[in-house]
């Protein structure tokens, strides 16, 4: 008989992020045919970094900014006992930046790199996050890639996954495209915890978060320019629906979506990644890692929609176990099972 453990499932979001963020760093940037040649053909485990510069130095399954932004954010919800505010989401960040100075700021993205700076002097994180005036500001992904916990610790509760995820992302991302990728992720992840998810539930829990965060997004956050990411997310899944092997999928997604740093690719290509792969964690990590463009990222948050819709037991063991090794200050059990705990206290609040 199948036995559904919410613990599992919160745990296997947070490592499969984790393992998908770290077998896509070495292939960052690269193109699709970039990968092949230079990796001797599709990556299909962890690899050393090579000459990427993004990762120099990196131990082989070791992650980068993406995962340590999630893992402080998830603490931060920790720490506030799952009250989270966006002085206390802005604190993570700034606190990130120094707690890992091997990934601050050599993996600091468009947004990033210049929040922390304001943030660092003083700067109001109430409207931080709404400042244009540079490409790509505040319409980057990093929200969408360290909010898996706004999820996590409301499972099958939109609203409330919709709610802290725009605390986590008001301090640096505070446009309405940012606003609607992380709604997107954090409502996907919430409706894959449940016991009776399916691949399309999960899907249409994403384009739900998209829609509802756009909207919240048009009535108080700075209106960048860009595409709509709810249409962006239905290509994608329509591309998973209609190609028929990992080498077309990716080659479709890439020309009808993109592999780049903005949030509408990035979430939507996560998605469709998701969709084709029908949740598999296994294939997603190395659907992600072979993507090109900002693979760690994509796949990391790829690896969040897996993991929670198959649980840690569904992961490979051996790829937990290089992880583990690479990544010593990332403890996912603790973590896990204070989420867990927050998780549980809200659906008994129901």
């Amino acid at each position: 008989m199948e036995r559904y453990n919410l613990k599992d499932r919160i745990l296997g979001c947070l490592y499969c992020a984790g393992m998908g963020d770290a077998m896509g760093g070495p292939s960052e940037t690269f193109s699709q045919q970039e990968i092949r040649d230079v990796f001797g053909g599709w990556i299909t485990g962890f690899l050393p970094p090579g000459d990427n510069v993004l990762v120099k130095g990196n131990e082989i399954g070791e992650v980068t900014d993406d995962t340590s932004q999630m893992y402080e954010m998830g603490m931060a919800i920790v720490k506030s006992n799952g009250f989270l505010t966006v002085q206390g989401a802005a604190d993570a960040l700034v606190g990130w930046s120094q707690k890992y100075p091997k990934y601050y700021p050599r993996n600091a993205g468009a947004t990033t790199r210049f929040v922390i700076e304001e943030l660092l002097r003083g700067d109001d994180p109430e409207t931080v996050g709404r400042r244009g005036g540079s490409y790509r500001r505040g319409t980057s992904n990093g929200c969408a890639m360290r909010v898996a916990s706004a999820g996590l610790i409301h499972p099958g509760n939109l609203q409330g996954a919709i709610k802290d995820a725009i605390i986590m992302t008001k301090p640096s991302h505070g446009t309405q495209h940012a606003y609607s990728g992380a709604c997107s992720i954090a409502c996907g992840i919430s409706e894959a915890l449940k016991s009776d998810s399916d691949v399309y539930s999960v899907i249409k829990a994403s384009l739900y978060g998209a829609k509802k965060g756009y909207e919240m997004g048009l009535e108080e956050a700075r209106i960048a320019a860009g595409e709509d990411l709810y249409l962006k997310i239905l290509y994608a899944v329509e591309i998973s629906l209609s190609t028929n092997s990992m080498e077309e999928t990716l080659r479709a997604l890439e020309a009808k979506v993109g592999n780049d740093g903005q949030i509408q690719n990035s979430v939507a290509s996560a998605i469709g990644i998701f969709a084709a792969t029908e949740g598999n964690p296994e294939k997603t990590i190395i659907y992600g890692a072979n993507y090109g463009g900002d693979t760690d990222t994509i796949s990391c948050i790829a690896g969040t929609l897996s993991g929670a819709f198959s649980g840690l037991e569904a992961l490979r063991k051996d790829w937990i176990e290089i992880f583990v090794k690479a990544n010593p200050t990332l403890n996912m059990d603790f973590l896990g099972d204070e989420l867990y705990k927050i998780a549980t206290r809200e659906i008994n609040r129901r």
